[in-house]
Formats: C-alpha cells, structure tokens, sequence
C-alpha cells in the first residue's frame, strides 16, 4: 500500500471575520466557524486521495478562543487517519497572535465505493501526535455509530 504525507494534504486559507459573520456577542459566530472548517477539511481530503467526499461527522469541535470583528484568523487542516471508505481530517484555527482559537475532527466519506485511500504518514512533531490518537478517536466514533443506529432501531 502507497503512503502520503499528512503535510501532501495541508491547506490553509486566512479569513477576517466580517460584520454578517458576528453573533450577538460581537465574536464570530460558531456556526459559521464550523462552514468555513467544514468547507477546507473536504478540500484536504480531496487533496490526499483525489476522490470526491461529503461529510460524515463532526467528531468533535473545540471553541477555544472567541474570534472578534475585524480580526484576522487561519485555518489549517490536514488529513490525520483513514479507513477503507473514510477519512479523518484534523483542522486547527489559529488568532492574529498565533493563540489557537478552535480545534476540529471531521469524518469524510468517498463518494467512490473503493477508494483504495494512501496510508496516512505523519512527519512533523504535530502530525504525529495528532496521527497517534486515530485509532482511539475511531474506536470511539464506532461505539458512537452503534448506539445510533440502537437508538434509531427505537424510532
């Protein structure tokens, strides 16, 4: 099996948080934090394994600084696990002082039946310890997955 490095999927855009984008606190509302992550996690996907994906979940969201007007932020993403049909995506929101403000797990899916997906290689310090918690985070998302589809089975 080929491997690609997490870094062969980075992206990173900067963005300003607008006056449409404030909640009523006057900070970013998360809401729109979470479509912007969003949007840039499937173009790392897209980036590691040349297929079309969708969103399966967001395993988790950390808002851990607020985003005020006219404050500038980046957001980075890379591809941090995978299986045979999904992929995790990592993202990170950095402040204008480089403080992180928000952290994100996404779950991608192939639009492809048979993606035949990279094995992920993680190089920098980040990388690694991000890469070294997947299987954890996937066995957690499996447990989450059945008790779903138990609860489900109740509807």
């Amino acid at each position: 099996m080929s491997t690609k490095s997490c870094q062969s999927s980075l992206v990173t855009h900067q963005h300003r948080v607008r006056y449409q984008d404030l909640n009523s606190h006057q900070t970013l509302h998360g809401g729109q934090l979470l479509h912007f992550v969003d949007d840039q996690v499937a173009e790392s996907a897209r980036r590691f394994g040349h297929h079309r994906v969708v969103t399966g979940s967001v395993d988790r969201f950390d808002f851990i600084l607020p985003l005020q007007y006219g404050e500038q932020f980046t957001i980075s993403s890379f591809v941090s696990g995978g299986t045979q049909r999904s992929l995790e995506v990592y993202a990170y929101v950095l402040n204008a002082q480089h403080e992180l403000a928000a952290e994100a797990f996404l779950s991608l899916i192939s639009m492809v039946q048979q993606p035949d997906w990279p094995q992920v290689r993680p190089e920098s310090q980040l990388e690694q310890v991000v890469c070294a918690g997947y299987t954890q985070r996937y066995a957690a998302n499996l447990a989450q997955r059945q008790a779903i589809a138990a609860r489900q089975a109740l509807l």
